[in-house]
């Protein structure tokens, strides 16, 4: 990955004034959070990239796929002083960035997956995951990390991840500089976390039109230790997915949804 070559299609602001390009790193995320560790609020805005990880992670530990050459593995660290319910709002910021970057370098039509996830032909293009430590009530340093696929050939996924993953190649047959994905999702980046910092509504509203899921398709909803299925009905304006279950509707936060081909 050459950093002259994202520098040619992005401009740093706060986001990117510390821009590092690594060969193969265990997780970018790791790397985001030692700078956290070093410097404190000094590292906001510092973005990782590397072109690959030997231990790339999503949500609740799941790996990463991420092999050197065929995607694109980002961190930024923050140091927000938003309070603890606006910052659901930074995974979203992810996601429409992501969403938006791919829109502008393949002129696909990708969607968002509730909570993290950006799909193209209903496959896992891209993914997101945010990870914080708290000194009390207040957050003390968090860290974005984006992982896109943009070259991968159905064969590059490890079997099990075949049937629900793609690429941007496998997707529309258009190949991709990871330099000019990463210039594209960091110009993209940049104000839509001012926005889900300042005014986390104006995000969510920004989102809306990009959601895959279908006013009443059904949902398989794992959140915990509570699972059950319903109807979606909409994102709601604090980022939960509104969920109709029985006789009323269901506010989930966090958790995992599968779309259900039939009613059950």
């Amino acid at each position: 990955m050459d950093r002259e070559r994202i520098l040619q299609g992005f401009i740093p602001t706060w986001l990117g004034r510390t821009l590092e390009v690594h060969g193969i790193l265990s997780s970018t995320n790791d790397r985001a959070r030692e700078l956290l560790d070093q410097i404190g609020p000094e590292a906001h805005g510092a973005v990782i990239l590397a072109d690959g990880q030997r231990s790339g992670r999503g949500r609740f530990g799941r790996r990463w796929h991420s092999p050197p050459g065929l995607g694109l593995a980002l961190s930024v660290a923050l140091w927000p002083s938003a309070a603890a319910d606006e910052l659901a709002c930074l995974t979203v910021a992810g996601s429409l960035a992501a969403l938006r970057a791919l829109q502008r370098t393949s002129g696909a039509s990708p969607t968002l997956k509730w909570p993290n996830d950006v799909q193209l032909d209903g496959r896992k293009v891209a993914g997101v995951l945010l990870e914080g430590r708290w000194n009390g009530e207040a957050p003390a340093g968090f860290v974005l990390g984006i992982g896109v696929n943009l070259t991968h050939r159905p064969e590059d996924f490890p079997p099990e991840l075949r049937e629900a993953s793609t690429s941007v190649l496998a997707s529309t047959g258009r190949t991709i500089a990871v330099e000019e994905a990463a210039a594209a999702l960091l110009t993209e980046l940049g104000p839509l976390l001012e926005l889900g910092l300042n005014r986390p509504r104006a995000l969510l509203e920004a989102a809306s039109p990009h959601w895959g899921h279908r006013r009443g398709e059904w949902l398989e909803v794992s959140a915990g230790d509570d699972r059950f299925r319903g109807r979606f009905v909409r994102v709601a304006q604090d980022g939960a997915l509104v969920v109709r279950a029985g006789d009323g509707e269901r506010n989930v936060r966090f958790g995992d949804v599968t779309r259900l081909r039939r009613a059950p």
